[in-house]
C-alpha cells in the first residue's frame, strides 16, 4: 500500500509517493532487544540463576531500541528520501510569550505579581 505526500495546504504533492513507513522486519529489529531481555529475564528467574546483571541487560535493551529506531529513521531518510519520521511534529504557534513560557520565566510571573501586590504593600494590613 502506497501513500501520497501532501503539501502544507493538504493537497497531494505532485510526484511523491511514500513507501510504507515500517515493515515487520524493521519492527522486529527495533523491538528484538526488548524481547530478548524479557525472555532472558524470565528464564533467569525461572531457573533461579544469578540476577545481578538483569538491570544492565535491560538498560542495554532500551539503548538498543533507541539507537536502532534512530538508525532506521535515518536509513529511510537517506535511502528513500522519506523524512516523515522527523517532520510529523508541528511546533506550536508563537504568540510572543512562547519563549518566556518555555524557559519558565513567564510561567510563574503571576505569583511574582501577587507577591508584589500583597506582600510588599502594607495597605492591606491596615
Amino acid at each position: 500500500m502506497k501513500r501520497t505526500c501532501t503539501a502544507q495546504d493538504g493537497s497531494p504533492a505532485p510526484g511523491r509517493v511514500l513507501r510504507p513507513t515500517t515493515t515487520w522486519r524493521a519492527r522486529a529489529f527495533v523491538l528484538g532487544g526488548l524481547a530478548f531481555a524479557a525472555v532472558y529475564t524470565a528464564a533467569t528467574l525461572a531457573l533461579d540463576a544469578g540476577a545481578e546483571h538483569i538491570g544492565a541487560l535491560w538498560m542495554g535493551a532500551i539503548a538498543w531500541t533507541f539507537v536502532s529506531s534512530l538508525a532506521g529513521a535515518l536509513w529511510r531518510g537517506f535511502r528513500h528520501r522519506d523524512w516523515s519520521a522527523f517532520s510529523r511534529y508541528e511546533l506550536p504557534k508563537d504568540d510572543g510569550e512562547l519563549h518566556e513560557f518555555t524557559f519558565k520565566t513567564g510561567r510563574y510571573s503571576w505569583l511574582r505579581k501577587m507577591e508584589d501586590e500583597l506582600l510588599h504593600d502594607d495597605r492591606h494590613l491596615r
